[in-house]
């Protein structure tokens, strides 16, 4: 009987020791759902949440909180810096000073008269500089940010995605055109 006794009470230590090495960072998102894991990086606005063996890139808008379960963590230390801000988030002022750059009127005529080829065009050779922006340079309070390879990379991002976005809107008004037409000559 002290055998049986012994026995359980080492399976009941193994089974806290394993859920609680089991045990990983919490991740609750804005609708109160709650996942359990491991933070694997905090970068451009997202967490990299890796649970159940896949990785999952969940935008920062969408999370409610971040809970650590190792202090000692380099993704736990490296967000405390950034909360602290010790390190700038170059990506969101990359995309703060993107919707400064150009002007939309060109794009939506590029999407009206060429379609998906302009946008195809545009997602492949675009090239967008804070430099050359019609109103970045003047605007920006991040001009010594305009040469880092992170900052650049975010800005280009969202520029060529506010270019194909503005062609797509002259796209759909090209195709909604005759059915408007139509539908007034009925």
């Amino acid at each position: 009987m002290m055998l049986f006794k012994r026995n359980i009470l080492c399976l009941v230590g193994a089974y806290l020791l394993c859920s609680s090495a089991l045990a990983g960072d919490i991740l609750t998102l804005n609708n109160e759902m709650i996942f359990e894991g491991k933070i694997v990086k905090i970068k451009d606005c997202a967490v990299v949440f890796k649970s159940k063996g896949e990785k999952y890139v969940v935008p920062a808008n969408d999370i409610f909180s971040l809970q650590f379960e190792d202090f000692e963590d380099p993704v736990y230390i490296n967000y405390l810096k950034k909360e602290d801000g010790e390190q700038d988030n170059k990506c969101l002022n990359a995309s703060l000073d993107a919707k400064n750059h150009g002007r939309g009127g060109i794009h939506f005529l590029l999407g009206f008269f060429t379609g998906p080829l302009g946008m195809i065009g545009t997602a492949l050779l675009a090239n967008p500089s804070p430099y050359n922006g019609a109103r970045t340079a003047e605007l920006s309070e991040n001009k010594e940010d305009f040469d880092d390879p992170e900052y650049l990379r975010c800005y280009k991002k969202k520029v060529k995605g506010r270019y194909i976005g503005k062609q797509a809107l002259g796209l759909g008004t090209f195709v909604a055109i005759p059915f408007m037409i139509f539908f007034v000559l009925l």
